[in-house]
């Protein structure tokens, strides 16, 4: 029986850590759509109101980081695709602006929204195995990245990484990352070496006791080093714009014409004044 959760621990030697844990849908491939985009928002409550938390670290149960955007839900569900996806930029602004210091520890492959995942907590570490890979695949699938997503690669790529990884689709392998300055360093054959020392970097971040205790100002920096993004991440015209971005991509257009053939039919003959 597939078990999903985003599940939450306690881990740490110096300081106490919040190990946050995705383990959802088949072969825990953390696809984003609502069920877990509303785990992850669970997991993030969890966090904020215990005052014990020093850090956190995010981090795949399985095989995968996370594999992105569930696309399959997007083509059933193609009403509400907008809505989800806007969902996403949601959840990614209220991460990059957690009053903690957050570490991504990246155990396998980061793929479109897995990629902006890590790349919206403070610090990324990767594991070592060059199995592993991070890909904006946009090009490959020939759709765009979306305005909040393009918000974030923007913010947080250096230039160079920015323009391989969005107009090649690079597949960038753990020495590739590191040195193209998407993640700060690899670490580790496995995922449990590679946890235990984003645990341990996370517990130096957190610094002085007097510093653990002031999570809105750490909160309200990462606001303002990230101003651009908040915004763009949070803004009210989002929506509109995902919709025109969808439609653009024929996702929303095929249930536009099948509504105004119905009007046409069914409706009053339109008046020649």
């Amino acid at each position: 029986m597939e078990v999903s959760k985003v599940s939450v621990s306690r881990e740490g030697r110096v300081r106490c850590v919040a190990v946050l844990r995705m383990s959802f849908g088949a072969k825990a491939g953390n696809l984003f759509n609502p069920k877990f985009i509303a785990a992850f928002h669970k997991a993030l409550d969890q966090i904020e109101q215990d005052p014990e938390f020093d850090g956190v670290v995010v981090t795949g149960g399985g095989k995968y980081f996370s594999n992105g955007l569930d696309t399959k839900w997007l083509g059933a569900n193609g009403v509400w695709a907008a809505q989800m996806v806007v969902s996403s930029y949601r959840l990614l602004a209220r991460l990059m602006q957690l009053g903690l210091p957050t570490v991504a520890a990246i155990n396998g492959h980061a793929i479109g929204a897995g990629f902006f995942l890590a790349l919206c907590c403070d610090h990324r570490i990767m594991v070592s195995d060059l199995s592993s890979f991070m890909l904006l695949p946009e090009l490959d699938l020939g759709m765009p990245l979306s305005p909040g997503y393009a918000a974030i690669v923007k913010c947080k790529l250096p230039q160079q990484a920015m323009r391989t990884t969005v107009l090649t689709a690079k597949r960038w392998t753990p020495t590739q990352a590191q040195s193209a300055g998407i993640v700060d360093r690899i670490f580790g054959q496995s995922a449990g070496e590679l946890v235990e020392e984003c645990v341990s970097f996370a517990s130096e971040l957190a610094g002085s006791s007097n510093r653990v205790r002031k999570r809105n100002v750490y909160s309200m920096l990462k606001r303002e080093i990230y101003s651009e993004c908040y915004e763009a991440l949070t803004s009210w015209w989002m929506l509109p714009r995902m919709v025109a971005t969808l439609v653009h991509m024929q996702i929303l257009g095929r249930y536009v014409p099948k509504r105004r053939r119905k009007a046409k039919t069914t409706g009053h003959p339109r008046s020649k004044l």
